[in-house]
């Protein structure tokens, strides 16, 4: 839905709704292992007299089979679990960076959750100062760079989000390009929503910021296109979304 509201930016779509359903997909198979492992443990008592009289080999391999069955089906269920609330911290991120954004000035244009050929992006902002492609982490801690990579409390992060954000900016780029549009190319951002960022430059291209710093960071960036520039871009960005899942 795109927002009409004249003092603020135009928004399209929800911020956070891809995680939401992720959140959710996870809970469910989360419930799915639960309800395997206690299936296998309610036949397994209801079954055991029987398997008693086949021996008591038979009976301890029985056994140990089901003791696995019940760890395996429980670690499954674990995971998924553990995976559902970092997917619920995520999609919380992502909201609060939603609001922030959805509440700047009228000139900005806001798409969230935008599905591409490489993975959801988060946040794209488009307005006269350019176009950013914004990827929200909830991660915590101190996040500070050593050469070109990115810590958190001293330690390398799990994966690889500089090649993340970038991947993201090469979609929107490409896309634009084959509507005609070569310039301004998109501008790669890495919001922590919750973190202490301790970096102060760009890292392998990549803005890194923390979440309170973005409206100073807004603020400070050169115009690169004209109102009606903006606005087309924004456009052609809804009708992709829109084609994609007619």
């Amino acid at each position: 839905m795109a927002g009409t509201e004249s003092k603020r930016a135009t928004v399209y779509h929800k911020a956070g709704v891809g995680v939401r359903r992720m959140e959710a997909t996870r809970w469910a198979a989360a419930l799915f292992f639960l309800v395997i492992m206690f299936a296998g443990i309610y036949f397994y008592s209801k079954s055991v007299k029987t398997i008693a009289t086949l021996g008591l080999p038979v009976a301890l391999v029985v056994f140990t089979g089901i003791i696995y069955w019940v760890k395996a089906m429980g670690d499954k269920a674990d995971t998924y679990s553990r995976r559902a609330v970092d997917a619920r911290r995520g999609a919380a991120a992502e909201e609060d960076v939603g609001n922030l954004l959805g509440d700047l000035p009228s000139g900005y244009f806001v798409v969230h959750d935008f599905v591409s050929g490489r993975g959801n992006i988060d946040h794209i902002v488009i307005s006269t100062k350019g176009i950013l492609t914004i990827e929200t982490k909830s991660h915590r801690g101190v996040v500070s760079c050593d050469g070109e990579m990115l810590k958190r409390d001293g330690q390398p992060f799990e994966k690889d989000f500089l090649k993340q954000a970038w991947a993201e900016a090469f979609s929107i780029r490409d896309l634009l390009v084959d509507q005609g549009i070569s310039a301004p190319k998109p501008q790669p951002v890495l919001l922590f929503a919750n973190a202490d960022v301790q970096v102060r430059r760009q890292v392998r291209g990549v803005e890194i910021i923390g979440r309170r710093y973005l409206p100073l960071y807004l603020k400070r960036m050169q115009h690169r296109l004209s109102a009606s520039e903006a606005e087309k871009i924004f456009e052609i960005l809804k009708l992709s979304q829109s084609q994609m899942f007619v």
